[in-house]
């Protein structure tokens, strides 16, 4: 994710920002500089002032070891691996849900997001229990291979296979941005003068969308290189270790300067994140053009009779990658055991009994996630409430330097983020004389660094189509600041920020990478006691979990379709990735 597509619809600057300042005050402006100090600067900060406190030649020690470079070479792979399958992938899907008049694209669009919004250790499991010889759903069928067999998906491929479908939506999403700055009279002359639609999207629509292709292509990349919730389901077991799992494992050994290490490590793979991510963000920027709603491009491409061979395809491409390893999930909760058959005989709901009531390491992480999300969620609207509200009013190159700052922690791995995080509270804050390591408030602090750029997006969008006028006049009668917030600008742009905060909690109640590091004794998350009741053996509570997390997923995305109507045009993921004409706006 880049900075301009945290930034949406590139706004327009509304009157001097000085005279802004004098008539509101500088309260808001220094809110948002002690935000961003606070989520963004500081932990960052501390993470490269530990990765070099002992010098350059301690810090190239660390990196030049021989698991480093293993680690290394295998995050690689796995990352330009899985980075091509998801072009493939997401190309395709963006082009014919955007191009194509296939029905029922918002659905196709909303499961896609959906297979994206699932945590990255829910889809390595449903991968993992579909394809092993244990595999209840396979059996179902007489299709599970032979006792002893490996697991296929344990390995470097099963990891590129699922990080690949994982990330795939992110490209399509992606390059909906760049469909939807292609004008529409452009397809429309080059079609009367004759040209089939094969030639328009060879000829025209993919040379336009090269940009869009390079900042997909080094997004999925960067997230195949900080992704750690699938390397750790997939990889581990077998002893295939990337960057963000060896940081993981030197962490927990406790052994003298792991701290130390784990900071070198982390810096490495922050380079190689931000690199990507700088890279995607000048690409981009060099293609925002806006355009109006009514020039948007449009499906041209009539399928005829080939429609539902297409749509077929589609479909069955949608069952076999996402919704065949989810009922493998759902088959493994209901057998009493991991490998058992699944029959009407074998079919018991004991282990939702078991992870939902009984076990209190999965009760209190449900009780945990939901509080933290939850926590996080209605923090982060009320500061996206006030950021947005300075931003939009402020110079665009001082918003570019905020949003980049804003994005950092979004953009580095979660599990760099952690490790940042753990170093600027391992030791008792300055002042107070407490410190909130090994407790609920530093997972707390590191959901509002690593999803305030989340928190931010649909209420900036929103902000930017309230009038002015409105302003103004309430200035005229004297309303203060405060009540204008209160009164006027929090309800006009509430959907916008019941939106955001639904995104957050969706995000953060899954969430792996940040909390696999930060949990204590008490403070376990889902993912964690996932992770968990998998290295345990227990995979049929291990998938139980996973189902009623993905339940809870689907439940707030629906929440969030039927607000759709009141949001800003492609505010919700699913939305842009349809197209336009599939949400009609009152």
């Amino acid at each position: 994710m880049t900075a301009s597509s945290i930034a949406g619809p590139r706004l327009q600057w509304r009157g001097p920002s000085t005279g802004w300042r004098q008539r509101e005050g500088r309260g808001l402006v220094l809110a948002l500089a002690v935000f961003i100090v606070m989520f963004s600067v500081l932990p960052v900060g501390r993470l490269v002032l530990t990765a070099f406190d002992d010098g350059l030649a301690a810090f190239w020690q660390v990196i030049d070891a021989p698991d480093v470079w293993r680690a290394s070479r295998n995050t690689l792979v796995v990352a330009l691996g899985s980075g091509g399958l998801a072009m493939l992938v997401g190309v395709g899907f963006a082009l014919i849900l955007s191009v194509t008049n296939l029905r029922a694209r918002t659905a196709l669009a909303f499961i896609m997001v959906l297979s994206l919004m699932i945590a990255p250790q829910i889809s390595a499991l449903a991968f993992k229990t579909l394809a092993g010889p244990a595999s209840p759903l396979l059996k179902l069928f007489g299709l599970a291979p032979q006792p002893g067999t490996p697991n296929p998906m344990l390995g470097q491929f099963g990891i590129i296979l699922v990080m690949g479908l994982h990330h795939a939506p992110l490209v399509a999403i992606t390059l909906a941005s760049g469909l939807a700055s292609i004008p529409r009279p452009l397809i429309e002359a080059a079609r009367l003068e004759g040209a089939n639609p094969w030639q328009v999207v060879r000829c025209i629509m993919l040379p336009l969308l090269k940009p869009f292709l390079l900042t997909a292509g080094l997004l999925v990349f960067v997230a195949g290189t900080g992704n750690f919730g699938i390397p750790a389901l997939l990889g581990l077991p077998v002893g295939y270790v990337t960057l963000p799992t060896l940081l993981f494992r030197k962490l927990a050994s406790f052994g003298p300067g792991a701290i130390n290490d784990a900071a070198a490590i982390s810096v490495l793979i922050a380079a190689i994140a931000c690199t990507g991510v700088i890279a995607a963000g000048l690409v981009l920027s060099r293609a925002q053009t806006r355009l109006e709603s009514d020039h948007r491009l449009e499906p041209f491409w009539d399928l005829g009779r080939w429609r539902p061979v297409v749509e077929t395809a589609v479909w069955g491409f949608v069952a076999l990658a996402i919704l065949l390893p989810l009922a493998s999930l759902v088959a493994t909760s209901l057998v009493p055991a991991y490998g058992v058959r699944l029959s009407l005989d074998s079919v018991t709901l004991g282990s939702y009994v078991e992870v939902l009531f009984r076990q209190d390491l999965t009760v209190r992480a449900f009780r945990n996630s939901i509080l933290l999300a939850g926590g996080a969620a209605l923090s982060l609207g009320v500061i996206a409430l006030v950021s947005a509200h300075v931003l939009d009013r402020a110079r665009p190159k001082a918003r570019a330097a905020a949003f980049a700052l804003i994005e950092l922690p979004y953009a580095v791995p979660g599990i760099v983020l952690a490790i940042a995080c753990i170093l600027m509270f391992i030791k008792p804050l300055p002042l107070v004389g407490v410190s909130i390591y090994a407790t609920p408030w530093i997972i707390l602090f590191a959901y509002h660094a690593r999803f305030y750029a989340i928190a931010l997006k649909p209420v900036l969008a929103a902000m930017a189509t309230l009038d002015e006028a409105v302003h103004e006049a309430a200035v005229c009668d004297g309303v203060g600041l405060y009540r204008r917030l209160r009164h006027i600008v929090a309800p006009l742009v509430f959907p916008a920020v019941f939106a955001s905060m639904l995104m957050v909690f969706l995000l953060a109640f899954n969430e792996l990478t940040v909390s696999a590091l930060l949990w204590s004794a008490g403070t376990e998350t889902l993912g964690v006691a996932l992770l968990s009741l998998e290295d345990s053996g227990l995979g049929t509570e291990a998938a139980a979990v996973a189902v009623a997390a993905t339940l809870v997923v689907l439940a707030l995305m629906l929440a969030m379709q039927m607000l759709a109507r009141r949001l800003p045009p492609d505010a919700l993921p699913w939305q842009a990735l349809a197209g336009p004409g599939t949400t009609k706006r009152p």
